[in-house]
């Protein structure tokens, strides 16, 4: 395989896989508009906002450590088809769309439209 589509693989999933894990970590403790899982619903009150970076951390952490081990499997069995680092691309892309939809479908079942607890 050619060095430069071994380094386009490095740059997509294990770097995700970095910025994940120090995500997963480092997780903002405020509600704010830079850093974090930024959706409507996860910012209408503190309990959402915590809850969504938590889940959406665990998700994201999934998505880009699939997305690694079919970038692991494409640069082992050396396939040098520059048609693969944009698979490797798209499946990342629809893996985050898939955790972003699954962190909201999470959010669905603990809080109402309003950021109150459905716990009791």
């Amino acid at each position: 395989m050619e060095i430069d589509l071994i380094a386009g693989h490095l740059s997509c999933g294990p770097l995700l896989v970095f910025f994940s894990f120090i995500y997963i970590i480092y997780q903002p403790k405020e509600v704010n508009s830079l850093y974090g899982y930024r959706t409507k619903r996860s910012m209408k009150n503190q309990n959402v906002w915590l809850t969504a970076n938590k889940i959406s951390a665990k998700y994201m952490f999934q998505a880009s450590v699939c997305t690694t081990i079919f970038q692991a499997l494409v640069i082992f069995l050396g396939n040098n088809d520059s048609n693969y680092l944009l698979y490797s691309f798209s499946f990342l892309i629809i893996a985050l769309g898939i955790s972003i939809w699954m962190t909201e479908l999470k959010l669905n079942q603990l809080f109402d439209k309003e950021g109150n607890s459905l716990k009791k």
